[in-house]
């Protein structure tokens, strides 16, 4: 057992047993930990060693407690806590079984026209009610779209700003370059000084429906989607719009743009 996971289970107690490591999400890596009395289980993501220096983990744990205050939607996965287990700071959520989009479009590349639109509806759903809430997610990636039995679930909802507001003394672009993943930022963002918002989420949307789409992200070149795929035309003007490299010019937010969405396509 690894001296990480071990300094894990003497931080979480002798409620939970960690259980085993999971596939790592950038530079954070995950754990299964189960309530050994009722057999409910956590995720444990475990920040990078220089930012765990750099967090108080108190002040981390208080600024999720708020965050799960504010994120009561079906499809949005809460914060748990957040601790210091020996020189690392984690934080955990429910394990949501299931898998990721991220598995789903490693194993297929596109997806079924009927099924993008079930899974953009689940996501448009989740960041809508986030951003009637004032948060915005600020690391939207298909590794925090979790496709479960209960439909389309988005987790990591607005961590990193969590962390940002946990920071000793540390620039808040150290913060973005850590743990937020480069393709899915909004230019606005790239260099790690602007905060989340949901027109960047917007930005982040746009390049996942790209993927879902064409199994790849979009090109430099900016290919039409149309070129690649039959796409209905309301799906790539509201691909196109959450593109936009202006800020001003893409949807305000999840819900106007949940607005522009077609009915359910029909079986």
């Amino acid at each position: 057992m690894s001296d990480l996971r071990v300094a894990l289970e003497q931080a979480l107690g002798p409620i939970y047993r960690v259980e085993r490591e999971v596939r790592s999400l950038g530079d954070c890596r995950l754990f299964v930990a189960v309530e050994l009395a009722g057999g409910s289980a956590l995720l444990v993501k475990v920040l990078p060693g220089t930012l765990s220096l750099a967090v108080d983990p108190a002040a981390f744990e208080r600024e999720l407690m708020l965050l799960a205050e504010r994120l009561g939607h079906p499809c949005l996965v809460r914060p748990h806590g957040a601790g210091r287990a020996g020189a690392f700071v984690y934080h955990t959520r429910a394990f949501v079984e299931g898998t990721t989009l991220r598995a789903t479009l490693a194993r297929d590349g596109e997806m079924p026209l009927r099924r993008i639109v079930e899974v953009l509806r689940g996501i448009l759903a989740a960041l809508a009610h986030a951003h009637a809430a004032k948060l915005a997610h600020g690391d939207l990636r298909p590794e925090n779209v979790l496709l479960s039995d209960r439909g389309t679930v988005v987790a990591d909802t607005g961590v990193v700003d969590a962390v940002r507001g946990a920071l000793e003394g540390r620039g808040a672009g150290a913060v973005c370059a850590a743990l937020c993943a480069a393709a899915y930022l909004a230019p606005e963002r790239r260099d790690g000084g602007a905060p989340a918002g949901p027109r960047d989420d917007m930005y982040a949307v746009g390049v996942i429906l790209h993927e879902m789409l064409t199994g790849r992200p979009p090109g430099p070149e900016g290919e039409s989607l149309e070129e690649v795929r039959a796409v209905p035309p309301w799906l790539a003007d509201l691909t196109r719009v959450c593109l936009n490299p202006d800020p001003s010019d893409r949807w305000p937010d999840a819900r106007v743009a949940l607005g522009k969405m077609s009915p359910p396509l029909k079986h």
